[in-house]
């Protein structure tokens, strides 16, 4: 692990790192050697989580901070090579619809058997929902041992290793997917005192191509634009790392991409040309994009490979919009607002604030519950946000909400607020976005995607009425919507304006249906409607690759999690072929077996009929539409293994070792010997779609932990 250097060395750490390459890799990514018998291939690598913040029975992870070390890959013939070794803290719970761009790195040309991923629980910050409240938990592996580092040895799938060939630069890199499975990973004591008890025992999986469509979140300061082709580039530094360079790529962006440059919207090329009268080294750029491959890209045998590629941008956020190592920032739900005439405070709930003046448990950032800051005997602190007419207030992804200010920012909206940020005092942490800021004239706000969760009360023309149960998965009963308009909203009856939610299948759908909305709040006393319907381009597609504001049930990421209780079961499964399984309801050693869509739980038991679970059968997950239109590659992924034992309580270090296979034939025909009296099934989790109609469970990827 990287150690982190005192708080007033960060800025000049940052500037001397924004003049250089990516020192920190072991192998350095700057690309400037790169030619077609270098010796060398590049890798990006990708973080998610993919199984969403959900685990069985009844587990809601409101934040999962550990630090990723290192990944090593292993050869055919035991060589050994350290592909990326920056380590960085990683909040696994913000990556439940998204994956981030972790770094490059120069891999020698090679066929790689096995990756060894290392994780670092040292500092290890981790919150479950309670009651609807984030609530701080103390972290443990079997036994109770108390346990630093866990390295996790991937063997490919034997029919489907990694070939890294040589790139021409990082425009041709291949992409490489490293998924964290916090579903089967984690139990959860919630009886313990003072707080809850989490006993990890982490299962995450690395392919060299991703089983999901999520977009990925790229982050760091710009190098230079160039609008003649269309991209800019920039020192690659992901999640909130102020300092280390991992790489340096080129993003490619087009008519359609939407930039939010120092809380200016703008649409395609005057958005590149805006950013391009921006300083180097000192702007700091965020994009959600696409992976694309690049068909030309050619193996030593002069094949395409069809793995190799380039990021497009659909929303790009510059300048003071972002926060950066000259600023302090804090992102959560506003779930009050007050409002004196001329100020508003803005109350949050699942926060996390990051910026350079403030001593953080993980140094950049710091998820705000139950942190060591706080006054004793609380597990939680009162997040507040002030704004007024001077702060600038902006929309994400969208350019269909002009002249926004303070009264925008209504409760029940996800924010993220650029300001001065005020120390802790008897629990209460405010950070005031009225003030001067770095890289703006004023204090900024950025409304961010809300996703909504309900059920179907009734449509009309370009409007739904919805029983409204969650905002960003917190218990609507949390939020205080005073104000909102003239007549209260009430979460029994939200009313949603659909016009700008883009093609969705929700028309004719039956009251009592589940919905998912996403989309901004209307103003503070703007309501009714209580909010807006909009695309949400950070969303992965649909099965059919159709991105709406509001979806159904069977059009939104689902997630099979199923635990056996005890030492776990020798017969998991009633069926079990090379085309599917099902999973027995009637063993006395099943302890939960629920569908999770969201923030809704289906249990199993709770169906007409049998749950099929089934192999994603479409290239690349998703059916293109139209079906002429590129898609980002989508591979499914089917592993097992052994969860992680500490060999004593005195051990600081584990070792977990797990199969992958790239088709479910492989995976029933290595997984079903292997199942027996002594090695018994304890989880399961599947991700892809659930139809309810079919009773059919379409998995891009499953997990099994013996």
């Amino acid at each position: 692990m990287t150690p982190s250097l005192p708080l007033s060395f960060r800025p000049v750490r940052a500037l001397l790192a924004a003049c250089c390459c990516a020192g920190a890799l072991l192998i350095v990514a700057c690309h400037g050697n790169n030619s077609t018998d270098s010796g060398y291939g590049v890798g990006w690598v990708t973080v998610t989580n993919l199984t969403g913040n959900y685990g069985p029975p009844d587990v809601h992870f409101a934040s999962y901070v550990v630090t990723l070390d290192q990944v090593t890959l292993t050869d055919a013939v035991g060589n050994t090579y350290n592909a990326i070794a920056t380590a960085e803290p990683v909040d696994f719970a913000k990556l439940s619809n998204v994956a981030e761009l972790w770094g490059n790195a120069d891999i020698p040309v090679d066929t790689y058997v096995s990756a060894t991923i290392t994780l670092d629980y040292t500092n290890a910050q981790i919150a479950v929902y309670v009651d609807g409240v984030p609530t701080q938990a103390t972290v443990v592996f079997q036994g109770g041992a108390a346990l630093s580092q866990v390295s996790l040895t991937v063997h490919f799938d034997p029919n489907n290793p990694l070939v890294v060939t040589n790139s021409l630069a990082s425009s041709d890199a291949q992409r490489l997917s490293l998924d964290f499975d916090l579903g089967v990973s984690n139990t959860v004591d919630f009886t313990t005192t003072p707080y809850p008890t989490v006993t990890a025992n982490p299962y995450l999986r690395f392919a060299n191509a991703a089983p999901d469509t999520k977009k990925i979140r790229i982050r760091g300061p710009l190098i230079n634009s160039n609008t003649s082709t269309g991209t800019y580039s920039i020192y690659e530094r992901p999640f909130y790392d102020e300092a280390n360079n991992i790489g340096t790529l080129s993003i490619f962006n087009g008519d359609a991409t939407i930039w939010n440059i120092n809380g200016v919207a703008y649409t395609g090329a005057p958005g590149l040309a805006q950013l391009q009268s921006l300083s180097a080294g000192v702007t700091t750029t965020l994009a959600y994009t696409t992976f694309e491959v690049t068909p030309s890209t050619q193996n030593l045998q002069g094949q395409p490979t069809g793995t190799a590629g380039i990021f497009n941008s659909l929303y790009v956020v510059a300048g003071g919009s972002l926060e950066s190592i000259y600023t302090e920032h804090l992102t959560g739900d506003v779930i009050a607002r007050t409002d004196n005439g001329t100020t508003a405070t803005l109350t949050l709930t699942n926060a996390t604030v990051a910026g350079d003046e403030v001593q953080l448990v993980q140094g950049y950032f710091e998820y705000l519950t139950g942190a060591p800051a706080y006054p004793a005997g609380t597990t939680s602190a009162l997040v507040q946000v002030t704004a007024d007419h001077t702060t600038v207030v902006s929309a994400e992804g969208t350019t269909a909400l002009p002249n926004l200010t303070y009264d925008s920012i209504a409760v029940g909206q996800q924010i993220s607020a650029i300001g001065t940020y005020t120390s802790p005092v008897a629990g209460t942490i405010v950070l005031n976005a009225t003030n001067q800021t770095s890289g703006s004239t004023a204090g900024q706000v950025r409304l961010l995607q809300t996703s909504l969760f309900g059920t179907l009360q009734s449509t009309a023309t370009n409007s739904l009425t919805m029983n409204l149960e969650t905002i960003d998965e917190v218990p609507a009963s949390v939020f205080n919507f005073a104000g909102n308009g003239a007549t209260t909203p009430t979460a029994g009856a939200f009313s949603v304006n659909t016009a700008n939610a883009g093609s969705g299948n929700f028309a004719g759908a039956a009251a009592g249906t589940a919905i998912f909305v996403s989309g901004f709040s209307s103003g503070f006393g703007a309501a009714p409607p209580d909010f807006n319907a909009f695309v949400n381009l950070q969303k992965a597609p649909t099965p059919d690759s159709v991105v709406s504001g509001v979806n159904l049930e069977a059009d939104v990421p689902a997630v099979l999690e199923v635990l056996w209780s005890g030492t776990g079961t020798a017969a998991p499964f009633a069926t079990f072929t090379a085309s599917g399984l099902t999973i027995d309801l009637t063993n006395a050693a099943l302890a939960s077996a629920v569908i999770q869509v969201g923030p809704e739980s289906v249990p199993l038991a709770s169906l007409t009929g049998t749950l099929n679970v089934v192999p994603n059968p479409v290239a690349n997950c998703v059916t293109p539409v139209p079906a002429t239109s590129a898609t980002q590659p989508c591979l499914t992924l089917f592993s097992y293994g052994p969860i992680v034992v500490p060999v004593s309580a005195t051990v600081s270090t584990a070792y977990n070792e797990l199969l992958e296979f790239n088709t479910f034939a492989g995976f029933n025909t290595s997984l079903k010997p292997a199942i027996s009296s002594t090695e018994l099934v304890k989880n399961l989790s599947a991700t892809g779609y659930f139809n309810r109609s079919t009773n059919t469970f379409t998995a891009n990827s499953v997990d099994v932990v013996l």
